[in-house]
């Protein structure tokens, strides 16, 4: 499907090297297979909640307006 679109997959190496180049964890998953979509997504979730200083947001509440 990616070469129809004229593209290709990203290799582990290059995205390894890119989460490095600007400071990201780096993590693999398969959106065909699911396989590691779930922890992606948990660790992504986890980084959203940190703090400006890295430590875990636990008394913001959301608000829907």
């Amino acid at each position: 499907m990616l070469s129809a679109q004229g593209q290709v997959p990203v290799t582990s190496e290059h995205g390894a090297t890119v989460a490095k180049e600007i400071g990201a964890g780096y993590k693999e998953c398969s959106a065909k297979t699911g396989k590691g979509v779930k922890e992606v997504f948990e660790a992504a979730l986890r980084e959203s909640m940190k703090g400006r200083w890295g430590r875990t947001m636990k008394d913001k509440k959301c608000v829907i307006i």
